[in-house]
C-alpha cells in the first residue's frame, strides 16, 4: 500500500520544533503545519512562555495555504525525578508530579492560545521512565485539567514515549564524540573512581557551555575548583571523573524485559496513553540516543526501505542508526488508530526516512523533526558559520520541504556529505525507480539545494 492517491485523502502534518520567530517563519514556509516550541539549547526542550506567544505571534503573520497548529512540551522535568550521586533517578511523590504536570500543561496551554488554530494548541506530555499505570496517571491528570480549562479546553493531548536499543547506546556512548556532545548537554554526573563508563570531565571541558552558549574553558584544561566554579561540578567535588547519564531502561519500569523497544512496550504506552484520555502518541528518541546518531526509524534489514541510513556518517564516521524498523512502525500506526489516537514519529527523522514511510504507511498521521530540518548559522556580517553544534544550527525552509508529505510538496533531500559514499549512486536509482513522483536535492551547507545529478 503506498503511492499519492490515498495519502490524498489523509490529512498529514510535519511538525516541526523551533526556538523563535524567525524559525517559526521557515518552518511555516517549508510546509510544516505543526509549530512545535521548544529550546534547542536544553536538554529537555523547555521554553519560556514568552517565547511561545513571539512564535505564535510570528505564526499568525505569515501566509499559510493549509491549517497549522501550535505544540509545545511540559518538559521531561515535569515527573519530577532527580538525579541521585550515582546518577540513577529518584521520584519525589505522585501527588506532585500530577500537580506540576498539570500546572506545566495550563501554562503552556495559555501561551500557545487559540488565535492560530481554534482548536488551541497541541501539550506533548513526556512519560520516559515510568510504569505504564503511572504515565496514564500523569496524563489523565493533564487531559482532566484542560478539559476544564475555559477557552482552552479543546487543547489536544499528546503523549511521548522514547524509544531505545540499550544494546546500540552501549555499542556509541563512550565515543568521544558522544561523550563531547553529552557534556556539553549536561547530561553526565559525578562518579567513585572504578565506574564503569568513568571518564575525567577535565579531558571533555571544551565542550561545557555558558548560559549564553560559548564555550566555557575553550582549549584550557580546568581542575575540579574551576569546574565547581564554572557550575559544572556539584559544590565540594574534589576530583572530575563523571560518567554520562543512561536512558530509563523499559525493562526498570515494566514494559518489556528486552534492551530494546519492542511490540510489548509499544503496545503499553499506547493502551496507557488511549485509557487516560490523550489524542495522540508520539514515539521520540532521548537526547542521549539522538547525539549518539540514534534515532527512531531504521532503513536497514528491509525488503521495502532502501537503506540510506548506511550512507549517513558523520565527521568521525559514525553510522546514523535506527531503532524500529517497518513493520513495527505499521504496527504502531494500527493499534493507534484503533484506540482512536494519531500516531507520530519521531526521533531524528531524516529526508530519506519521511519520504519512504509516507509513501509505504500512508496512514501516519504525523512526523516530527528538528535535527533533519537545521543548517548551522551564519553570521550577516562576516558571512561564517558558527560552530554547527546543536546549540547554533537553525531551521531552513529548504531543508523542510524535504519531510512534508508529498501530497504537499515533500521532495528528497540529501546532504552534501553523502554524495561521496560508495553505492549511494545505485541505492539513489533503486530508490526514484521505486518512488518515480519522488525529486531528489542535494543541501549545501547552510541548507542550499540543487537538483541530484
Amino acid at each position: 500500500m503506498g503511492g499519492t492517491d490515498s495519502a490524498n485523502r489523509t490529512d498529514r502534518r510535519l511538525l516541526v520544533s523551533v526556538f523563535g520567530p524567525q524559525e517559526a517563519r521557515e518552518a511555516v514556509l517549508g510546509g510544516a503545519r505543526i509549530i512545535d516550541s521548544e529550546d534547542p539549547r536544553s536538554a529537555l526542550g523547555t521554553i519560556k512562555p514568552r517565547r511561545i506567544m513571539d512564535i505564535a505571534d510570528a505564526v499568525l503573520a505569515v501566509h499559510r495555504p493549509l491549517p497549522v497548529q501550535l505544540s509545545t512540551n511540559i518538559g521531561e522535568d515535569q515527573l519530577l525525578f532527580r538525579r541521585a550521586p550515582n546518577g540513577l533517578a529518584i521520584a519525589k511523590s505522585g501527588y506532585e508530579q500530577l500537580g506540576k504536570s498539570a500546572q506545566a500543561a495550563l501554562g503552556v496551554a495559555a501561551a500557545m492560545g487559540t488565535r492560530v488554530h481554534p482548536a488551541g494548541g497541541i501539550v506533548k506530555v513526556g512519560v520516559d521512565g515510568m510504569r505504564a499505570e503511572q504515565a496514564a496517571e500523569v496524563i489523565a491528570e493533564v487531559v482532566a485539567t484542560l478539559r476544564r480549562a475555559g477557552d482552552l479546553s479543546h487543547t489536544r493531548v499528546m503523549a511521548v514515549l522514547f524509544a531505545q536499543d540499550l544494546e546500540l547506546w552501549a555499542a556509541r556512548r563512550a565515543l568521544p564524540q558522544v561523550r563531547r556532545a553529552l557534556v556539553g548537554l549536561g547530561e553526565y554526573h559525578p562518579c567513585a573512581p572504578g565506574t564503569p563508563g568513568a571518564f575525567d570531565l577535565a579531558d571533555f571541558a571544551g565542550a561545557l557551555l555558558d548560559e549564553d552558549g560559548s564555550p566555557a574553558f575553550g582549549s584550557y584544561r580546568p581542575d575540579a575548583a574551576e569546574l565547581v566554579a564554572a557550575g559544572a561540578l556539584p559544590p565540594g567535588s574534589t576530583d572530575t571523573l563523571v560518567a554520562v547519564t543512561e536512558p530509563f531502561a523499559h525493562a526498570d519500569h515494566g514494559l518489556t524485559p528486552g534492551p530494546r523497544t519492542d511490540r510489548r512496550a509499544i503496545a503499553a504506552m499506547v493502551e496507557a496513553a488511549a485509557a487516560a484520555g490523550a489524542d495522540s502518541i508520539m514515539l521520540d528518541t532521548s537526547i542521549l540516543l539522538k547525539v549518539a546518531r540514534i534515532g527512531l526509524i531504521s532503513t536497514a534489514g528491509s525488503t521495502e526501505l532502501v537503506d540510506l541510513d548506511r550512507h549517513d556518517r558523520d565527521a568521525h564516521g559514525l553510522v546514523r542508526s535506527g531503532i524500529l524498523g517497518l513493520d513495527e512502525i505499521r504496527f504502531f500506526v494500527e493499534l493507534c488508530h484503533a484506540h482512536d489516537l494519531e500516531a507520530n514519529l519521531a526521533g531524528s527523522v531524516q529526508s530519506h526516512q519521511a519520504q519512504q514511510v509516507w509513501r509505504l504507511v500512508p496512514e501516519v498521521d504525523q512526523l516530527s523533526a528538528r535535527g533533519g530540518v537545521v543548517a548551522p548559522a551564519r553570521d550577516p556580517h562576516t558571512g561564517r558559520a558558527g560552530r554547527g553544534t546543536r546549540h547554533d544550527r537553525v531551521v531552513r525552509r529548504t531543508l523542510v520541504s524535504g519531510l512534508v508529505p508529498p501530497e504537499q510538496g515533500g521532495r528528497l533531500v540529501l546532504p552534501a556529505r553523502m554524495a561521496d559514499s560508495p553505492g549511494l549512486r545505485e541505492d539513489l536509482d533503486t530508490l526514484l525507480k521505486l518512488h518515480p513522483d519522488l525529486t531528489a536535492y542535494q543541501a549545501g551547507a547552510y541548507g542550499e539545494l540543487t537538483p541530484w545529478e
